[in-house]
């Protein structure tokens, strides 16, 4: 398919809908920029049905599955079905009805533990979220089929001319319609709450709604509307953010505050699947923060670091489901050592935590180098500030996991059962993003001359990125990725030498000192006492000299949510007493007003 698409977008029509307002054609779109998802989403697709074969069996030891067919199976391929279409729509009504299907599938499979109240109330808050963005985009859809008088997403912008003040209620409602999708703040919690899903089933929904909120605004924001959008007012103070429109602005600041909230919540987060969950809306703040720049340099790194952040945290994921499937434990706090007993886990997430921490040889240090690239090249000194910190924070997010699950000094578990790597059907898939996650960061020309470049061209952005065999050349500069790998590896080699000679020196010295050397706590604490993500230093910083808690509790905008919910219900319960307290003008006055409103509503979708 990608060598068809190479010679133009794949259009084919396949049956018409009569309206009353005319006739939509529900046809399939397939370009460069609707491949890169889609390709992603089928593969984790297939990587989840294989890693569910022995996850959600008798085998688990952290939950009570039988051996009977469940229903994750169904809703995984037909969340999988619902990511293509929405990806392959040509028109906006056959968007809606795919993108309402991503939802519907997303909360029957976070409710998958109907049982756990806990999972029921995840499943609610994503869908009331994703659903909020399906009302913006079905308002969006009706005010652009009455000014443009067309559904086609390629004939939009054709149909509405530059500056008509349209524009300035459509671009809201597509943002909104992307946020919950997308998880950018402030409609980003139920991510977090949603990890109480099986980890096969987080992989699906996670990476393809994700994915597409992010390809609904590269489409509309990078494509559809780039005349509207470059030619807009631009913000003031240009040389700190740039020469860009307001537009663009609020996209990146929109990602730019998602990457610091994601981040800083993942530092104090101890649950392994949740701190993995706001490193992925900390990445994806980043992703949107390169797309909303709208330039060709911005595009191209959106793209790759997409790329890189579905592989990267979509490894993270299936090793913390490989942990819990192990030691039926979820805190990071009651874990250390498991290196020992998991090799095969540790090397992988290992990979996928210096992916995360922006090293060399892997695929994160590539896209960010495209992406610092892009901010300079827009002149958007502000933006880079906030690219600079999340490679700061997510390598502290990387380094606190790699040290209280793997590295950390633990006794050894008292268990029931031996813990060990998993079977061969969940070792497998962590196996193979694990290589991809190298191939990129080695050889990151193949994604970028494969999918990427091509891309961004085809959605008519003239870049002047060169991607050769082995030098990757942008207008600031260029670099050679192989010579990178190699050095960054002869330079590792020499590191892991030089520690193993010092466990060897340390082990010989260990022997001849007295036991009593080792006791420098005088009232009988031991030596771990601050050895760990619980130690007091630690959590000191965090708390008392950085006010990370505080920062966090500022920025929970779930408070505000629970108390409109609860105005909201106490005003429902006041309105159903109305006739009980003999109040019946107010309850029918309330009664007319709902009537009018859905009516309303019915008419402007007719």
């Amino acid at each position: 398919m990608i060598q068809t698409v190479s010679y133009g977008p794949i259009t084919s029509n396949f049956f018409s809908i009569l309206l009353p307002t005319g006739a939509v054609n529900m046809r399939l779109y397939v370009d460069y920029l609707a491949l890169i998802p889609a390709f992603l989403s089928s593969l984790f697709t297939a990587l989840a049905l294989t890693y569910n074969v022995h996850y959600l069996s008798p085998y688990n030891r952290a939950y009570e599955v039988g051996w009977g067919f469940n229903r994750s199976y169904s809703f995984i391929l037909l969340f999988n079905g619902a990511m293509l279409g929405t990806l392959f729509s040509s028109s906006l009504l056959s968007l809606i009805i795919f993108w309402e299907l991503i939802s519907l599938c997303s909360y029957v499979l976070i409710s998958f533990w109907n049982e756990n109240q806990f999972s029921l109330w995840a499943a609610i808050k994503c869908l009331i979220m994703t659903h909020i963005g399906s009302l913006a985009l079905l308002m969006a859809t009706i005010i652009i089929y009455f000014s443009a008088g067309t559904l086609e997403i390629s004939e939009i912008s054709q149909m509405i001319p530059l500056g008509d003040s349209v524009i300035l209620i459509i671009f809201p409602l597509l943002l909104i319609a992307a946020l919950p999708k997308s998880v950018l703040f402030p409609l980003h919690t139920w991510l977090p709450d949603a990890t109480n899903a099986p980890t096969s089933t987080i992989l699906v929904f996670h990476e393809g709604g994700t994915l597409a909120g992010i390809y609904m605004i590269i489409r509309f924001f990078s494509d559809v509307f780039h005349t509207h959008i470059i030619s807009a007012t631009t913000v003031p103070l240009p040389l700190l953010f740039g020469n860009v429109s307001v537009c663009i602005f609020i996209i990146s600041f929109i990602g730019a505050i998602t990457l610091i909230i994601g981040a800083l919540n993942g530092l104090v987060e101890n649950n392994f699947k949740r701190i993995i969950a706001y490193g992925s809306i900390s990445g994806i703040g980043c992703i949107i923060m390169a797309a909303g720049l709208t330039t060709p340099l911005g595009s191209v790194a959106s793209l790759f670091l997409m790329i890189s952040h579905a592989f990267c945290f979509g490894l993270l994921f299936l090793c913390a489901g490989a942990v819990i499937y192990a030691t039926e434990k979820y805190d990071i706090n009651e874990m250390g050592g498991l290196y020992h007993y998991m090799p095969i886990t540790a090397i992988c997430c290992l990979i996928g935590i210096l992916t995360l921490s922006t090293m060399p040889l892997l695929s994160e240090f590539a896209s960010k180098y495209i992406l610092l690239h892009a901010i300079i090249n827009a002149q958007a000194t502000f933006f880079m500030v906030f690219a600079l910190l999340s490679c700061i924070f997510n390598a502290a997010i990387a380094v606190r996991l790699l040290h209280s699950v793997f590295m950390q000094t633990a006794e050894k578990p008292h268990l029931k059962f031996s813990i060990k790597d998993p079977p061969i059907f969940m070792s497998a898939p962590t196996i193979l993003i694990s290589s991809a996650l190298i191939l990129f960061g080695v050889a990151p020309t193949v994604p970028l001359n494969l999918l990427v470049i091509p891309a961004v061209e085809q959605i008519g952005l003239s870049t002047d990125m060169i991607s050769q065999l082995e030098i990757i050349k942008t207008p600031l500069g260029f670099w050679n990725p192989v010579a990178i790998a190699i050095s960054t590896l002869m330079i590792s080699i020499v590191f892991v030498c030089i520690i193993l000679y010092s466990r060897r020196a340390a082990a010989i010295y260990g022997r001849q000192r007295g036991e009593e050397a080792f006791s420098p706590f005088l009232c009988g604490e031991g030596p771990g006492l601050l050895n760990g993500p619980g130690g007091y230093h630690f959590y000191y910083v965090l708390t008392n000299v950085l006010k990370f808690e505080k920062a966090c509790s500022a920025s929970d905008v779930d408070r505000a949510y629970y108390k409109l919910s609860e105005k909201f219900y106490l005003l429902c319960v006041k309105i159903s007493h109305l006739d009980i307290q003999q109040q019946y003008f107010p309850a029918v006055f309330l009664f007319i007003m709902g009537a009018a409103l859905l009516i309303l509503i019915a008419f402007l979708m007719v």
